[in-house]
């Protein structure tokens, strides 16, 4: 349990005003969000050990904000937190509503096995390692795609390094098969025409962020390594493709969100409760030919996705 001294508060307050910081930008240094700041600040919420840590460094507390914070043994009451809830009172409403404190029934004919502010406790520090640990991978949108700055890497392995992650890619299976309706429709296929599939997962820092189900008609790819091989050295796919002629001049993407089924949030490694990003793509070459689609299952805990465009006159 977290006991938290009265002037944590005080001092916390203190610091930020004298650094000028608003809470906007302390939540971008300590990648808390403004509303979950504003409790702690306000005496609403307690903080974790982790985002007291953090604060103490975004604030150069020098260590006064960790030695104003202490731990109890659980058999300790803690005290109640009060709930803001979306009361308006705040500098914004996006308070994360599943941090309140739970009601846990007990069992029949006995207490319950785990009071609720050790569920809060456990549940605060999984958001905090699973979510908050480290701003998100940021996928780049079209820059990814441009083949002068790849120079034989995957266009994720190029976005993960300038952002100071170490990639990797796993080809976890290559097959033939019928493509999907929706992919059928972006490379102009028949429904009952054959497409090669290349399933891969993606991993930053050896955790997983994302899985990418790539789909090839065989008038593409024909008998070349990307129908059958699942190791095609560098570059990766985008790099076999344009050897055979295929270099993309022209993308679509569809973002949309969801829930990760069973196998996804198994691939994945994803905490409870986390919904993924799905980001469908399709390339075009310069004339306008689709040659490939592929469909980006992220978590939407660990990845963003960042684009830039220019605005017609």
């Amino acid at each position: 349990m977290i006991v938290v001294d009265p002037d944590f508060v005080r001092l916390m307050r203190r610091l930020r005003q004298e650094h000028g910081m608003s809470f906007r930008d302390l939540a971008k240094k300590a990648y808390f969000s403004r509303s979950y700041l504003w409790e702690i600040e306000n005496g609403k919420k307690q903080p974790s050990l982790h985002l007291v840590k953090a604060l103490d460094t975004c604030l150069n507390a020098e260590g006064q904000l960790i030695r104003l914070v202490t731990t109890a043994p659980d058999d300790q009451e803690t005290p109640p937190l009060s709930r803001s809830g979306s009361s308006g009172d705040g500098p914004d409403h996006d308070v994360e509503p599943w941090r309140t404190h739970p009601t846990w029934p007990a069992p029949v004919g006995g207490p319950a096995l785990v009071n609720e502010s050790q569920w809060a406790q456990v549940a605060i520090m999984l958001y905090d390692v699973f979510v908050r640990s480290r701003p998100p991978l940021k996928r780049l949108g079209p820059d990814r795609y441009a083949s002068l700055r790849r120079q034989d890497l995957t266009p994720f392995a190029v976005e993960a390094a300038m952002q100071g992650r170490a990639p990797h890619v796993e080809c976890r299976a290559v097959s033939c098969q019928e493509a999907p309706s929706d992919v059928a429709a972006l490379l102009s296929l028949n429904l009952d025409d054959a497409v090669v599939l290349r399933e891969n997962r993606y991993l930053a820092d050896g955790e997983p962020v994302q899985l990418g189900h790539t789909y090839l008609p065989t008038s593409v790819v024909g008998t070349s390594a990307l129908a059958t091989d699942r190791d095609l050295g560098p570059g990766g796919t985008f790099a076999a493709l344009e050897r055979l002629g295929y270099r993309t001049a022209r993308i679509r993407e569809q973002v949309t969100a969801r829930f990760p089924t069973r196998h996804e949030a198994a691939a994945l490694n994803l905490p409870p409760g986390v919904p993924v990003i799905v980001l469908l793509h399709a390339s075009f070459d310069s004339a306008g030919f689709p040659f490939e689609a592929t469909r980006y299952i992220m978590r939407s805990d660990a990845m963003a996705v960042q684009y830039m465009a220019t605005i017609a006159a």
